[in-house]
């Protein structure tokens, strides 16, 4: 029988990919637009990525067409109407077309991940944001981290980028 331990070997990877989340809570407390962002980056068996990041700021180190794929997990700590919630992509402060969700939440206990997906063409040295703009401030409408007992913590956002050329 044939063994790899791919745990134990650095592994070439010709792609770029990233995947990166953020374990705070994150919440529009204006009007504008909020950049979402990240104090982790997955080690995925010591492979090199070709993204990396600075806060909310994700840089890209090769070009090519990307598929990104954030699930950001939306809540509303206070308040009783209805508000609803946007999320969108930003390419070096360009808001990109086509790219915004939304999502409308009915009460504080409400959870939900939003799924978002974009394919999209990226240079070295751009620099791709996740937003977010509420309906209204001080209801605490935003992101949630959430950390259960006996369980991994459960991020606000996850977002994976990967090269497909």
């Amino acid at each position: 029988m044939f063994w790899i331990d791919l745990t134990q070997q650095a592994r070439d990877i010709r792609k770029a990919f990233g995947q990166f989340s953020s374990s705070k809570t994150q919440v529009c407390n204006t009007l504008k637009p909020v950049e979402i962002e990240f104090d982790a980056q997955e080690d995925v068996l010591e492979a090199t990525q070709s993204v990396d990041f600075d806060k909310g700021d994700v840089i890209i180190k090769k070009s090519g067409i990307y598929l990104v794929i954030a699930g950001p997990q939306i809540a509303k700590l206070r308040g009783a109407r209805n508000r609803w919630i946007d999320f969108w992509l930003r390419v070096n402060n360009v808001d990109l077309p086509n790219s915004n969700v939304r999502r409308v939440l009915t009460d504080s206990q409400e959870k939900d991940v939003i799924p978002m997906n974009a394919v999209c063409p990226l240079n070295r040295g751009d620099t791709l944001n996740i937003m977010m703009a509420a309906e209204t401030e001080g209801e605490g409408i935003g992101i949630e981290a959430l950390q259960p007992d006996g369980e991994p913590t459960i991020p606000s956002i996850i977002l994976t980028l990967v090269q497909l050329d």
